[in-house]
Protein backbone atom coordinates (compact mmCIF):
# COMPACT_ATOMS: atom_id res chain seq x y z
CA UNK A 1 0.00 0.00 0.00
CA UNK A 2 1.20 3.37 -0.80
CA UNK A 3 1.14 5.97 2.23
CA UNK A 4 0.12 9.35 0.94
CA UNK A 5 0.53 11.77 4.02
CA UNK A 6 0.72 11.90 7.99
CA UNK A 7 -1.69 13.00 9.89
CA UNK A 8 -1.71 13.22 13.87
CA UNK A 9 -4.71 11.79 15.76
CA UNK A 10 -3.27 12.93 19.04
CA UNK A 11 -0.38 14.56 20.76
CA UNK A 12 1.51 11.47 21.54
CA UNK A 13 4.81 11.41 20.09
CA UNK A 14 3.57 7.50 18.72
CA UNK A 15 0.51 8.78 17.56
CA UNK A 16 0.81 9.18 14.01
CA UNK A 17 -1.30 7.39 11.63
CA UNK A 18 -0.69 6.82 7.66
CA UNK A 19 -3.94 7.67 5.51
CA UNK A 20 -3.64 4.97 2.80
CA UNK A 21 -5.07 7.08 -0.53
CA UNK A 22 -7.98 4.91 -2.08
CA UNK A 23 -7.31 4.07 -5.59
CA UNK A 24 -9.04 5.75 -8.93
CA UNK A 25 -12.37 5.51 -9.17
CA UNK A 26 -11.33 4.45 -12.85
CA UNK A 27 -9.33 1.81 -11.89
CA UNK A 28 -12.10 -0.46 -10.58
CA UNK A 29 -13.41 -0.99 -13.47
CA UNK A 30 -12.37 -4.27 -15.04
CA UNK A 31 -11.64 -2.81 -18.05
CA UNK A 32 -12.41 0.72 -20.22
CA UNK A 33 -13.42 0.69 -23.92
CA UNK A 34 -11.88 2.82 -26.33
CA UNK A 35 -14.31 6.13 -25.97
CA UNK A 36 -13.89 5.73 -22.22
CA UNK A 37 -10.06 6.01 -22.45
CA UNK A 38 -10.14 8.73 -24.78
CA UNK A 39 -12.32 10.46 -22.47
CA UNK A 40 -9.70 9.49 -19.73
CA UNK A 41 -7.18 11.52 -22.07
CA UNK A 42 -9.36 14.20 -22.17
CA UNK A 43 -9.70 14.67 -18.60
CA UNK A 44 -5.59 14.21 -18.03
CA UNK A 45 -5.02 17.04 -20.56
CA UNK A 46 -7.79 19.22 -19.16
CA UNK A 47 -6.06 18.71 -15.65
CA UNK A 48 -2.54 19.11 -16.09
CA UNK A 49 -2.74 22.19 -18.20
CA UNK A 50 -5.00 23.53 -15.44
CA UNK A 51 -2.07 22.68 -13.16
CA UNK A 52 0.45 24.34 -14.75
CA UNK A 53 -1.47 27.24 -16.08
CA UNK A 54 -2.40 27.51 -12.16
CA UNK A 55 1.35 27.35 -11.15
CA UNK A 56 2.56 30.11 -13.72
CA UNK A 57 0.21 32.29 -12.42
CA UNK A 58 1.37 31.78 -9.30
CA UNK A 59 5.01 32.31 -10.20
CA UNK A 60 3.66 35.37 -11.88
CA UNK A 61 2.42 37.09 -8.58
CA UNK A 62 5.75 35.61 -7.23
CA UNK A 63 8.13 37.32 -9.66
CA UNK A 64 10.64 39.93 -7.58
CA UNK A 65 9.66 39.00 -3.84
CA UNK A 66 11.85 37.03 -1.69
CA UNK A 67 10.36 33.73 -0.62
CA UNK A 68 7.97 34.02 2.59
CA UNK A 69 6.76 37.33 1.38
CA UNK A 70 4.18 36.35 0.20
CA UNK A 71 2.60 33.12 1.80
CA UNK A 72 -0.48 33.03 0.01
CA UNK A 73 1.17 32.70 -3.25
CA UNK A 74 3.74 30.46 -2.17
CA UNK A 75 0.64 28.41 -0.79
CA UNK A 76 -1.24 28.46 -4.15
CA UNK A 77 2.41 27.37 -6.69
CA UNK A 78 3.18 25.05 -4.26
CA UNK A 79 -0.80 23.37 -4.36
CA UNK A 80 -0.34 23.65 -8.34
CA UNK A 81 3.21 22.52 -8.71
CA UNK A 82 2.87 19.21 -6.87
CA UNK A 83 -0.93 18.50 -8.05
CA UNK A 84 0.79 18.70 -11.61
CA UNK A 85 2.97 16.10 -10.39
CA UNK A 86 -0.20 14.43 -8.66
CA UNK A 87 -2.00 14.20 -12.30
CA UNK A 88 0.92 13.00 -13.95
CA UNK A 89 1.22 10.01 -11.40
CA UNK A 90 -2.63 9.35 -11.66
CA UNK A 91 -2.16 9.49 -15.49
CA UNK A 92 0.82 7.07 -15.37
CA UNK A 93 -1.15 4.52 -13.07
CA UNK A 94 -4.23 4.37 -15.79
CA UNK A 95 -1.73 3.71 -18.55
CA UNK A 96 -0.31 0.78 -16.34
CA UNK A 97 -3.64 -0.60 -15.38
CA UNK A 98 -5.58 -0.43 -18.76
CA UNK A 99 -2.37 0.57 -21.46
CA UNK A 100 -1.29 -3.90 -22.23
CA UNK A 101 -5.27 -4.44 -22.64
CA UNK A 102 -6.37 -2.15 -25.16
CA UNK A 103 -6.59 -2.05 -28.74
CA UNK A 104 -6.99 1.13 -29.84
CA UNK A 105 -7.86 2.26 -33.38
CA UNK A 106 -6.27 5.26 -33.12
CA UNK A 107 -3.12 7.54 -31.66
CA UNK A 108 -1.71 4.17 -30.45
CA UNK A 109 1.53 5.85 -29.88
CA UNK A 110 -0.53 7.33 -26.03
CA UNK A 111 -0.57 3.58 -24.67
CA UNK A 112 3.38 2.89 -26.51
CA UNK A 113 4.73 6.01 -25.53
CA UNK A 114 2.83 7.30 -22.51
CA UNK A 115 4.66 6.36 -19.86
CA UNK A 116 7.64 7.60 -20.81
CA UNK A 117 6.45 10.72 -21.40
CA UNK A 118 5.13 10.70 -18.16
CA UNK A 119 8.21 9.68 -16.83
CA UNK A 120 9.98 12.86 -18.95
CA UNK A 121 7.30 15.33 -17.48
CA UNK A 122 7.80 13.91 -14.09
CA UNK A 123 11.67 15.06 -13.89
CA UNK A 124 11.33 17.77 -15.71
CA UNK A 125 8.99 19.16 -12.65
CA UNK A 126 10.95 17.28 -10.43
CA UNK A 127 14.49 19.58 -12.20
CA UNK A 128 11.80 22.34 -11.87
CA UNK A 129 10.65 22.28 -8.08
CA UNK A 130 14.61 22.01 -6.71
CA UNK A 131 15.56 24.85 -9.01
CA UNK A 132 12.51 26.92 -7.42
CA UNK A 133 12.92 25.33 -3.78
CA UNK A 134 17.00 25.69 -3.88
CA UNK A 135 16.38 29.68 -4.74
CA UNK A 136 16.30 32.53 -2.13
CA UNK A 137 14.36 34.27 -4.04
CA UNK A 138 11.71 34.36 -7.20
CA UNK A 139 13.95 36.10 -9.35
CA UNK A 140 13.34 37.10 -13.09
CA UNK A 141 15.13 34.20 -14.00
CA UNK A 142 14.00 31.10 -11.92
CA UNK A 143 9.93 32.40 -12.54
CA UNK A 144 10.91 32.23 -16.33
CA UNK A 145 13.08 29.16 -16.00
CA UNK A 146 10.01 27.67 -14.46
CA UNK A 147 7.23 28.76 -16.88
CA UNK A 148 9.56 27.47 -19.82
CA UNK A 149 9.47 24.06 -17.44
CA UNK A 150 6.07 24.24 -17.30
CA UNK A 151 5.34 25.02 -21.10
CA UNK A 152 7.82 21.97 -21.80
CA UNK A 153 5.70 19.35 -19.49
CA UNK A 154 2.40 20.39 -21.59
CA UNK A 155 4.37 20.02 -25.00
CA UNK A 156 5.46 16.50 -23.70
CA UNK A 157 2.11 15.25 -24.16
CA UNK A 158 0.93 17.07 -27.73
CA UNK A 159 -0.19 13.48 -28.94
CA UNK A 160 -2.90 13.60 -25.75
CA UNK A 161 -3.54 17.34 -26.49
CA UNK A 162 -4.44 16.35 -30.16
CA UNK A 163 -6.39 13.36 -29.47
CA UNK A 164 -8.55 15.24 -26.93
CA UNK A 165 -8.87 18.37 -29.35
CA UNK A 166 -10.30 15.97 -32.01
CA UNK A 167 -12.74 14.23 -29.45
CA UNK A 168 -13.83 17.54 -28.58
CA UNK A 169 -14.93 18.47 -31.92
CA UNK A 170 -18.02 16.25 -31.50
CA UNK A 171 -19.30 17.88 -28.80
CA UNK A 172 -22.52 16.75 -27.96
CA UNK A 173 -22.17 13.93 -29.83
CA UNK A 174 -19.43 12.23 -27.64
CA UNK A 175 -20.65 8.90 -26.74
CA UNK A 176 -21.64 8.68 -23.11
CA UNK A 177 -18.89 5.72 -22.21
CA UNK A 178 -16.75 8.96 -22.93
CA UNK A 179 -18.44 11.47 -21.24
CA UNK A 180 -18.48 9.42 -18.30
CA UNK A 181 -15.01 7.92 -18.14
CA UNK A 182 -14.31 11.69 -18.44
CA UNK A 183 -15.90 13.47 -15.69
CA UNK A 184 -14.96 10.04 -13.14
CA UNK A 185 -11.28 10.50 -14.22
CA UNK A 186 -11.46 13.99 -13.80
CA UNK A 187 -12.66 13.77 -10.19
CA UNK A 188 -10.04 11.04 -9.68
CA UNK A 189 -7.29 13.59 -10.64
CA UNK A 190 -8.59 16.10 -8.92
CA UNK A 191 -8.81 14.28 -5.55
CA UNK A 192 -6.55 15.42 -3.07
Amino acid sequence: MERASVRRTSSAPSATTWRVRPPLRITRYPNITEDQFYGCVAAFVDSLEGELNAATAALRRLTGRNKGGAFAFEMALDQHRYGALIVIDRWSTLLNAFGPHLMLPRRRDILDRGPERARSAEEILARTNALVDSAPAYSEDVVEASIVAYQTVNGVFTEERAEAEQSAKLGPMLPEDYRDARRIFLEDLAAR
